[in-house]
């Protein structure tokens, strides 16, 4: 038998559809449909049923599941624990980033890290949520909250910042809000429904009333585009709101929300010299690029002028 159909097996269950599986897995969903049918086919039985809630185990895949769990952290376990022992700088580290540090940051980054490590290739996994670096989703993920989980090596390197932002030509169209209590009568992009957002996301939706959140999006880009495409007011990251000529800050002396950058790597790969090499860089240019971060580098300038 294949035992990486086992893995499939586990990832079809927890997601409970092929394409959530398969973007876990990060194969596509024929590769995952094909391997569960290769795994019943090998084992004579059904695993699962397709029901109008996704898809369930059967009987028999209830039986094995556990047992295929902990097959698959003994595999994860051998190899985080392979991982960790090479100390070769050579090969591939996966980091994974929220979109305001993954998509315009980190690759500004990169050309100075390849150069000082010809060898290491960076595998870059833009996500807004926490992968899980049990299951080696990532070697690395830079998160805004600090781990709960055993098992993890963290590092707290900065804060970044977020403050209120709209167009030049909404605040011309709907007015400048000059108190908190006047964004009430103003429209909001807001992020989706998520019920894992912290508090402070549902706080400021109430400032502007549940009538007018214009906009909603799971995602840090598509808020920054929809904020300066003039559909309301957006609570977006300092780091590139500040550098969007499009937009412009609201009530910067009364809404500053600051979110902790916390750099994260499983125990057990902690000491491989490739990982260490990627998150002692990232961690250090994460400090050298504190103004960007919290959104202070026009003061700076303003101070050094």
């Amino acid at each position: 038998m294949d035992w990486s159909g086992l893995r499939d097996f586990v990832a079809v269950a927890d997601t409970g559809s092929l394409s959530a599986a398969a973007l876990r897995l990060n194969v596509s969903q024929p590769t995952v449909g094909r391997r569960i049918e290769q795994l019943e086919t090998e084992l004579k039985a059904k695993l699962f049923i397709r029901t109008p809630r996704g898809l369930t185990l059967t009987p028999t895949g209830e039986n094995i599941i556990e047992l295929a769990r902990r097959m698959e952290e003994e595999a994860l376990t051998i190899e985080r624990t392979a991982t960790g022992a090479n100390q070769q700088l050579e090969g591939t580290v996966r980091i994974s980033l929220v979109e305001d540090l993954g998509i315009e940051w980190l690759p500004d980054k990169l050309s100075i890290f390849h150069e000082r490590y010809p060898n290491l290739i960076i595998d870059i996994n833009i996500n807004n949520k926490n992968v899980n670096l049990l299951r080696r989703e990532a070697d690395i993920a830079v998160r805004l909250a600090r781990p709960r989980q055993a098992d993890l090596v963290a590092r707290k390197v900065e804060e970044l910042h977020f403050g209120l932002y709209a167009s030049h030509s909404y605040l011309e169209r709907h007015g400048q809000p000059k108190t908190v209590r006047d964004l009430s009568r103003h429209y909001h992009v807001g992020f989706d429904e998520d019920p894992t957002y912290p508090d402070a996301i549902r706080k400021l939706e109430r400032l502007f009333g549940p009538d007018h959140i214009r906009h909603r999006t799971n995602s840090h880009l598509g808020q920054i585009e929809a904020s300066a495409a003039g559909l309301g007011i957006g609570a977006l990251c300092c780091l590139r709101a500040d550098a969007d000529q499009r937009l412009q800050r609201v009530l910067p002396d009364i809404f500053n929300y600051v979110r902790e950058i916390w750099l994260v790597v499983h125990t057990d790969i902690s000491h491989s010299a490739r990982v260490r090499a990627v998150f002692n860089f990232v961690g250090d240019a994460l400090s050298e690029d504190a103004p960007r971060l919290r959104g202070t580098i026009e003061k700076l300038k303003s101070t050094d002028e």
